[in-house]
């Protein structure tokens, strides 16, 4: 079986604006990529590695439960979201694409 492409887009569609907050420059939906630009790309890139590894459900809820953890710990939003596990490997796997 051949392993999934990822969808990729530059900017983001209309619907998904809402939801993102501000200084958002990439997400991954599933095997959908939106960045801003090429760095981004390649940040995205390997969440969409770590969903193919890991599953979607269980990407999210780690994610999730990370970034809740850490708010919980006292950290600022920008602190709790850099110090995800998974945002760790994905900043330290852009530096090497």
């Amino acid at each position: 079986m051949k392993p999934a492409e990822p969808i990729v887009r530059f900017g983001f569609p209309w619907w998904l604006r809402p939801f993102l907050m501000s200084g958002v420059a990439g997400i991954t939906l599933g095997r959908r990529i939106y960045a801003i630009d090429r760095a981004t790309l390649r940040h995205e890139l390997v969440h969409f590695r770590q969903i193919q590894r890991l599953g979607t459900l269980n990407f999210y809820g780690t994610w999730i439960r990370e970034y809740v953890s850490n708010r919980r710990r006292g950290m600022s939003s920008d602190e709790a979201y850099r110090r995800i596990s998974l945002e760790m490997e994905a900043f330290e796997g852009e530096r090497s694409l």
